[in-house]
């Protein structure tokens, strides 16, 4: 429009034109900002283990102190429930000879809220709207939206296969779970190949850690359909295999 004006208007007609373009530009900026919304980063301590938290959402003016507020909330819930189960198992709990048994239970169970955790946090965020979030906690991480312009990117576990540096992922409105065999030291490096850790990926961290615990008991060449990449013993050492859905997903 103003363009147009310009053209049919010339001379002193220009300067009005580009006075009007002049306030409304600093509007039109802050119209963009909104729309971004506001970035907003949060961490501490939960079920035992440290989260991480970034979200991007539309939030009114006093929103984001109300958005914490409900994951504090979530997260006092979720600690208290833990410690509710801790009680039970400790009443529950086997004599000496099978204590080992009993904390890779513990770790067990606790990895699996760490999972449900992090559902329930999106949960929180869905309640207010935002679109655009990460959350990791206890290595268990999430994303919805975008990152900015770009994929959520986290990079996958260490292997533990010498120096080369790990890839990254791109992570959309997806979970990445990874799991590895509670007693590794114990597993036969004679036997045939033997899964060692899981790194899966699925639309919610539950469903992610299903599949990692799932796939540890299973054998390596069931697996490569799957988004997943797995750390195998075999008989010539270490090797990593990457399931053909998780392809897509990687960063070359």
């Amino acid at each position: 429009m103003i363009s147009l004006a310009a053209r049919r208007h010339p001379g002193l007609a220009i300067r009005p034109a580009l006075f009007l373009f002049a306030l409304l530009m600093p509007l039109a900026l802050l119209v963009g900002c909104r729309q971004q919304g506001e970035w907003l980063q949060l961490e501490g301590v939960a079920l035992g283990t440290g989260y991480h938290i970034t979200l991007n959402g539309d939030l009114g003016e006093g929103e984001s102190a109300l958005v914490e507020a409900a994951i504090q909330g979530e997260l006092v819930s979720l600690d208290s429930q833990w410690e509710a189960i801790e009680g039970l198992l400790s009443e529950l709990r086997l004599p000496l000879p099978g204590e080992r048994r009993a904390v890779a239970i513990d770790e067990t169970l606790r990895e699996h809220l760490q999972a449900l955790a992090v559902d329930r946090l999106f949960r929180v965020l869905d309640d207010f709207g935002i679109a655009n979030a990460m959350v990791e906690l206890g290595g268990v991480q999430r994303t919805s939206g975008m990152a900015g312009r770009h994929p959520w990117r986290v990079r996958l576990p260490r292997s533990g296969l010498g120096d080369a540096p790990e890839p990254t992922l791109r992570l959309q409105d997806t979970a990445l779970v990874t799991r590895v065999v509670p007693q590794p030291a114990m597993i036969d490096a004679a036997a045939s190949d033997r899964i060692l850790a899981v790194s899966a990926v699925a639309p919610c961290a539950e469903a992610a850690d299903r599949l990692a615990r799932g796939l540890l008991a299973a054998a390596p060449v069931d697996t490569l359909e799957h988004p997943v990449r797995l750390v195998v013993l075999t008989q010539q050492g270490l090797e990593l295999h990457t399931g053909s859905a998780l392809e897509p997903m990687l960063d070359r």
